[in-house]
């Protein structure tokens, strides 16, 4: 058994927003999921200022429940899983 840690996906503002896309929400409905304003997650995808890591974490684990696999590597980016689909949209 290997004891390699994963390391953890971060996705950049531009690739959370097409996720954000990708499964049918719109500002509000993730900024509530996330727990954040909606201001909040339009600044971060119009990189209008800096967000704190543990808001973009936090938009990040929203989409992620909502099927979202974000990737690494080679090609940086992300698809929809619906086994991995944990709140319904």
């Amino acid at each position: 058994m290997s004891t390699e840690k994963v390391k953890e996906v971060r996705a950049d503002a531009p690739t959370l927003k097409a996720a954000r896309v990708r499964v049918g929400l719109d500002q509000t409905q993730l900024a509530r999921a996330a727990g954040v304003a909606r201001p909040t997650v339009s600044a971060l995808e119009n990189s209008s200022k800096e967000t704190h890591e543990g808001t973009r974490r936090a938009i990040q684990q929203a989409l992620e429940s909502r099927g979202i696999v974000f990737t690494n590597g080679d090609r940086p980016g992300f698809y929809f899983d619906k086994d991995k689909v944990i709140v319904p949209s």
